[in-house]
């Protein structure tokens, strides 16, 4: 993932958990749901990049093996 994404999907979690403690604190239920989604959003936004970073390793790992394969003759 990178740094830009990262930050991305992190601070769409910090807005997300500040809205909710606002929130809770004024009692308004409806910043408080909000803060919820906005660090629902961040959080699958988060994993969503690490699958992509995952498969990207798992890729160029199998293409690296196959690479270094002797032919069969």
């Amino acid at each position: 993932m990178s740094v830009t994404e990262r930050v991305r999907s992190r601070t769409q979690q910090l807005l997300g958990e500040a809205k909710k403690v606002i929130g809770r604190t004024t009692g308004n239920r409806k910043l408080r749901g909000s803060g919820r989604a906005d660090r629902v959003v961040g959080t699958v936004r988060e994993a969503g990049n690490e699958v992509v970073d995952w498969a990207r390793t798992a890729f160029r790992d199998a293409r690296r093996r196959i690479a270094r394969r002797r032919p069969v003759s």
